[in-house]
């Protein structure tokens, strides 16, 4: 099966293409260029590969928490190829991809993007299952669930060193350890959950979008001033 993955809910972007005999993944740190960078970047992996675009059959893209503008550029890109070329899309929680990519690890992960606003996208899950769901936080709202942890708690994700001094300027006995791999490529846990969620559940429907937990700050902004014209 022909199958083009990409994740630019951060300033890193994977993206991987699999085909019936090949596996190439690319990790781009452009730091936000991904308006520039995907469809290039897109054509040079069918290029190598020798494949056509309308060759594709599945495509698989991270849907957020990340980057407001990264996640639309992600989301458009990937539906206008999936609608001219008639094929699947299926979209797969950023946070749940990071979590899958560290592989087995016996204790808690906590998966983690920076947010900005002194703000962290994050989650904490054991063996597939959400101890703390996807949320806009920070270090407070997991040192209580680190501390009950009986094996370290593996922080990874793009941003896990920054999480990692917020957790210890909290308590600087917390027992975590840092993704050495971090950030790493997240197209290969993006190609298992994808493809799980596609043999399951079928293609995401043509209204399913990015997920975004906190509201931009164009919709922030807006409600301020909504709320001032009120007041007044």
């Amino acid at each position: 099966m022909n199958i083009l993955l990409a994740d630019t809910s951060t300033s890193i972007l994977s993206i991987a293409l699999m085909t019936e005999s090949t596996y190439e993944e690319r990790l781009v740190d452009g730091s936000f260029s991904h308006s520039e960078d995907l469809l290039p970047e897109i054509e040079a992996l069918l290029a190598r590969s020798g494949m056509a675009m309308n060759e594709l059959e599945l495509l698989i893209v991270a849907k957020g928490p990340g980057s407001f503008t990264g996640l639309r550029i992600g989301m458009a890109s990937m539906k206008g190829i999936a609608s001219a070329l008639s094929i699947p899309l299926v979209s797969v929680p950023t946070l749940d991809a990071a979590a899958e990519a560290v592989g087995i690890y016996p204790g808690a992960v906590i998966s983690v993007i920076d947010a900005k606003r002194r703000k962290f996208y994050l989650s904490m899950k054991r063996d597939g299952n959400d101890i703390i769901p996807a949320r806009d936080g920070n270090a407070e709202d997991v040192i209580d669930a680190i501390r009950m942890e009986e094996l370290p708690v593996l922080i990874t994700g793009p941003d896990a060193l920054l999480f990692s001094e917020k957790v210890k300027e909290l308590d600087p006995e917390a027992c975590i350890i840092v993704d050495p791999e971090a950030p790493r490529n997240i197209s290969k846990a993006l190609l298992a959950l994808g493809l799980e969620k596609y043999r399951s559940k079928g293609a995401d429907d043509i209204g399913e979008g990015p997920v975004y937990i906190r509201r931009s700050d164009a919709e922030e902004a807006l409600e301020r001033k909504i709320k001032e014209r009120q007041d007044g």
